[in-house]
């Protein structure tokens, strides 16, 4: 009889140990888990750089203190997404360091508390770049392409205009569904087609496209698809309409609505790659890829085909000035390397949108070490400021 307490207190033990085994392997947090320390917490939050602005694909390592039960420490690793923000669960409760690093920016590290009670905010400050700020201002350039009269025109604003940047932010299926927000136009659809008319107009209005009036017949708006439009201008009444977009015979009488298509993307030939914040930290890794340190001579800004870009419509309107700062890999000829065009930071997404579409057109003088051209990842700021009075 003495050895019956025995054999309960050993058959307990070994219903212990089984409890702690499935809860292992199941991730259930049962009693004998709990009581070992296995519970586990989140740590999220948000990565910045100087101005408060988010920093995208920054690396961000958590390492626990100690490892679940008392186990093997294993460290987690993530990046920061479009808007900086970072979020890691599963992490064993207690005391953790957090290490943040970015290409441009000086590594930070911060001790913290699993599960923290509210999010966590990293600042990293930026490294003076090699290549000076682009700056872009809200005054008037001169435009060139296909489709500088719509811009030309835009700016001198008799007329009413929709750019292709609103146009993609409204993602409507029809351009008459971009056109209903423009005041003083009547539509209407039949098993036809549609059909707009000016207000108090008693006919249609002298559609154009592309520089060329359609003077065979009305047409159609809805026959071209919101997404391969550049712009769309619209005069209302005879007397806004430009000398360009008169007709021969009068046919503005009825009020002038101009589209402009929107040139396609060149194709590229192969698989195409979109490199992220990670693979272009492994190429410098592995020396496949330089950064401005590492070369005799740093990539430079071609003078004669300098990035670019244009100042958002909606932002030049609105008064907004801000900041962006690109990252590319510059090839041994000086030309950037699109699929590696990547956003770090931006005050808002269409300045960031703005930079990444002038970096096409862009050339640089290429970077040299020991003698020989090599490929470089460069960061371009670009500062878009207003004008004084504007």
């Amino acid at each position: 009889m003495a050895g019956i307490p025995r054999r309960i207190a050993h058959a307990r033990h070994a219903l212990r140990r089984a409890s702690l085994l499935t809860a292992l392997l199941l991730g259930v947090p049962c009693a004998a888990a709990r009581a070992q320390g296995d519970t586990t917490g989140a740590v999220g939050g948000v990565v910045r750089g100087p101005g408060g602005v988010a920093i995208v694909g920054a690396e961000v390592v958590l390492t626990p203190a100690r490892g679940p039960g008392g186990g093997t420490v294993i460290a987690r690793r993530v990046f920061t997404d479009e808007t900086g923000k970072f979020q890691v669960s599963g992490l064993p409760n207690g005391r953790a360091s957090v290490a943040v690093r970015r290409i441009g920016y000086r590594p930070a590290v911060r001790d913290v508390e699993v599960p923290l009670a509210a999010a966590l905010t990293m600042a990293l400050e930026a490294v003076p770049q090699a290549i000076a700020a682009v700056v872009v201002k809200d005054r008037r350039v001169k435009h060139t392409g296909w489709a500088a009269p719509f811009y030309e025109r835009r700016e001198r604003g008799h007329g009413r205009y929709i750019g292709k940047e609103e146009i993609d932010r409204r993602n409507a299926m029809r351009t008459t569904d971009v056109l209903r927000s423009v005041p003083g136009l009547a539509i209407s659809t039949s098993m036809y087609g549609s059909a707009i008319r000016m207000r108090g107009a008693r006919c249609s209005p002298l559609i154009w496209i592309d520089g060329t009036p359609a003077l065979a017949g009305y047409l159609d708006v809805d026959n071209f698809q919101p997404h391969t439009l550049e712009g769309i201008e619209v005069y209302s009444g005879v007397s806004t309409v430009p000398v360009e977009l008169r007709g021969p015979r009068g046919e503005e009488a009825c009020g002038v609505i101009a589209i402009w298509s929107r040139m396609p993307e060149p194709r590229r030939r192969g698989p195409k790659k979109v490199y992220t914040a990670d693979d272009l930290a492994n190429l410098v890794a592995t020396a496949t890829v330089y950064t401005a340190d590492q070369v005799d001579q740093a990539a430079a800004p071609d003078t004669a085909n300098p990035i670019a870009p244009y100042y958002p419509e909606a932002l030049k309107r609105a008064k907004t000035a801000g900041d962006v700062l690109i990252e590319f890999v510059v090839d041994t000829a000086g030309i950037p390397e699109l699929e590696t065009v990547g956003i770090v930071a931006a005050s808002h997404p269409a300045f960031g949108t703005a930079a990444r579409d002038a970096v096409a057109a862009a050339r640089f003088i290429p970077a040299f070490r020991a003698g020989k051209p090599v490929r470089q990842l460069v960061q371009v700021p670009v500062k878009f400021e207003l004008t004084s009075g504007s």
